[in-house]
């Protein structure tokens, strides 16, 4: 009866700590699902131009591998392509197969802790848990949110997949054409996939290895790689620009201080980002003790090259964290130019993030190491502390990182939201809202958008009239609080408005306000969008809510093409996913006599 209960009590415990170690990814897939738009975004405007040509039968090869900034994207091209007219280019497809890719890179990661760690199920599941943390940080908010982001996660599967090959029982010649193939999607992927060849040849030489002799008996097969990356390099260079907003790297080295600030900022980042006093001197700091632990650990596994056994534990956690820094090293230089601060972006979490699964992993396996080599001076129990310490300060930090990003994720949010209402209504706003959309990109973007409005690859679709008395929902399934503040006249014969709304149904500030003026039948005419979002803690004193601290807005208006005489100046809050408009209370009266402007009052 008694072992009975033990049987079920570890069954438990097991069960606890497998659902205990897929909570952070849980918890992102809520995040996605809550904050993504879909909506096409910077660099995605580009991708769309190979739906136009697979349209018209003019896709080539050449236009899936043409270089895209410092990438050739061919494979996440052909997963952006069949997602589109699979879902009608819902973007947040684009999401899924993100997240999709971090859930693989969680289970190799799992399954590599498993074959080189080893130990019971919960010890497994529990360390799970901690690299899970990082592996599905809502710190690369961006990447998350962003759905071209495919490229970042897919040179990391491709080279944890390759780890875990190597460590199989495959013979030579499998591993090193399947690895091939892999390391070929690695680097047309993203730029940075070309350290596929780099990281994974290693682990594939040394993970098995015996005796040198057994290292010679394998050279023409690891011959064949370097020609296969040589192969690559050749194809992937050939014909290749550097992109012109780049700085040049070769100037970096002029700025050395810099350039190792920059290094370290970048691998300290998943860490100290969220700090909320001085994040990049925290950056730099934290950046500066993963990188003197991972050398440490990595010098330790040198002194004992001749052990084996150890190598084989520890090669591929080695070249995981040699990922990150290589991918730190190489931005350093190539991104220095647009200052330290960058470093911080959100966008290299998702490389330095790989440098702390690896010190996770070589900690135990070295200090466990170390214990049985010099027993008589390592104490087991003192190990474990300095562990379980360790685990424990980052997974603090990481959990205070969480309420940093889960603001900046509501944040991009409520931005892009402004972003798709000023694109729905491009052909209308007298600005061209040049506060949300480039303005040397703006022409190029209305093209695109109004081609996928055509083709149906943008939903909800361009708005096709500026008369919101058309588009107002008479059935008022949503309702607004709020109210058009203030207009006040300032310089240049413009007009500064303000005001606050968020929608009742979700308690989330409004998509967009869209501010209005009547044509000469009476009708409001859209204007221009509201392209500022304003703090409002006095509302949330007020009313005693948080959901209102978000909730203003503000915009400078133009009058230049306001007709002659008394005009009714409206706001107007806009659904972005049913295109539909709600009046915001307040109407102001303004006289436009020539060029001269006057405000005569409000309601």
């Amino acid at each position: 009866m008694q072992k009975n209960n033990y049987g079920l009590s570890s069954r438990l415990i097991l069960g606890i700590s497998l659902c205990l170690a897929i909570i952070p990814a849980i918890v992102l897939g809520v995040l996605i699902l809550k904050y993504s738009i879909n909506v096409p975004i910077q660099d995605q405007w580009q991708i769309s131009t190979i739906f136009e040509k697979f349209n018209q039968r003019t896709l080539s090869f050449n236009d899936l591998i043409a270089q895209h900034n410092e990438s050739r994207k061919f494979f996440p091209r052909l997963i952006f392509l069949t997602l589109a007219f699979i879902t009608k280019w819902n973007i947040r497809y684009e999401m899924l197969v993100t997240f999709l890719l971090a859930c693989i890179v969680s289970i190799n990661i799992y399954l590599l802790n498993r074959l080189t760690i080893g130990g019971s199920r919960i010890k497994g599941l529990t360390i799970a848990l901690i690299s899970n943390i990082f592996i599905f940080s809502a710190v690369q908010y961006e990447n998350w949110l962003w759905g071209i982001q495919i490229v970042v996660f897919t040179p990391i599967v491709c080279i944890t997949i390759c780890i875990l090959i190597a460590y199989s029982r495959l013979n030579n010649i499998a591993q090193i054409l399947i690895c091939m193939v892999l390391s070929t999607i690695s680097t047309f992927s993203y730029a940075n996939g070309l350290l596929a060849w780099v990281i994974v040849l290693p682990v594939l030489a040394l993970v098995k290895l015996k005796s040198w002799s057994e290292f010679r008996k394998n050279i023409i097969l690891y011959l064949f790689w370097i020609i296969g990356f040589i192969a690559n390099i050749t194809f992937y260079f050939h014909d290749y620009q550097k992109p012109l907003s780049n700085p040049n790297p070769f100037e970096s080295t002029q700025y050395p201080y810099q350039v190792l600030q920059y290094f370290l900022a970048f691998l300290g980042g998943s860490l100290g980002v969220g700090s909320s006093i001085q994040p990049l001197n925290n950056s730099i700091i934290l950046g500066a003790i993963v990188i003197i632990l991972f050398i440490s650990l990595c010098s330790y596994v040198l002194w004992h090259i001749k052990d084996y056994k150890l190598q084989h534990q520890t090669i591929g956690w080695i070249m995981l964290g040699t990922y990150a820094v290589i991918s730190a090293l190489v931005t350093s230089f190539g991104r220095v130019g647009f200052g330290i601060e960058q470093a911080l972006s959100s966008r290299y979490t998702t490389f330095s993030t790989y440098i702390i699964i690896s010190i996770i992993h070589l900690m135990i396996i070295v200090g466990e190491d170390a214990i049985k080599k010099y027993h008589f001076l390592i104490n087991r129990s003192f190990f474990s502390k300095i562990i379980c310490w360790f685990l424990g300060i980052i997974t603090v930090i990481q959990v205070h990182n969480f309420t940093y990003s889960v603001d900046k994720m509501k944040l991009w949010k409520q931005n892009f939201l402004k972003y798709k209402g000023c694109l729905l209504l491009i052909d209308f706003t007298h600005d061209n809202c040049k506060n949300l959309i480039d303005s040397y990109y703006f022409e190029y973007i209305k093209q695109r958008a109004h081609y996928l409005t055509e083709i149906g690859f943008l939903e909800p679709g361009l708005i096709t009239t500026n008369r919101i008395i058309d588009l107002i929902d008479t059935n008022n399934s949503r309702q607004v609080e709020g109210t058009f503040e203030k207009l006040e006249l300032i310089g240049g014969n413009n007009l500064l408005a303000t005001g606050w709304a968020i929608f009742t149904d979700t308690n989330l500030p409004v998509d967009t306000i869209v501010l209005s003026y009547d044509n000469f039948p009476g009708e409001p005419i859209v204007s221009a969008v509201a392209d500022i979002t304003m703090s409002r803690p006095n509302l949330v004193k007020k009313f005693k809510s948080q959901k209102y601290f978000k909730s203003g807005w503000q915009k400078v208006l133009s009058t230049h093409r306001f007709p002659q005489g008394n005009i009714h100046i409206k706001a107007w809050a806009l659904d972005t996913n049913t295109t539909k408009f709600y009046q915001i209370p307040g109407i102001y009266i303004v006289n436009k006599n020539d060029q001269n402007i006057s405000v005569l009052l409000g309601d």
